[in-house]
């Protein structure tokens, strides 16, 4: 699996689902995208979309996961 994670803006601690709308050309064409993201909160897992894909519009984040073999406090 193969998953964006970005440590400088939040710790990888879950998993995240989020989609959005990817520009995939100079025309403004787009394509929904569902991309796997390893962040601490929602709202960082869609900085992490937006900073790897800056052109991306119409973010949501479809599901949250906790990754097996973390310790919480």
């Amino acid at each position: 699996m193969r998953a964006l994670m970005n440590l400088a803006i939040e710790p990888a601690l879950r998993l995240f689902e989020v989609s959005a709308m990817v520009v995939i050309d100079p025309s403004q064409r787009a394509a929904k995208r569902v991309l796997k993201v390893l962040a601490d909160t929602p709202m960082g897992a869609v900085r992490i979309v937006r900073e790897r894909y800056p052109r991306s519009r119409s973010h949501e984040v479809l599901s949250c996961n906790n990754l097996p073999g973390v310790a919480w406090a």
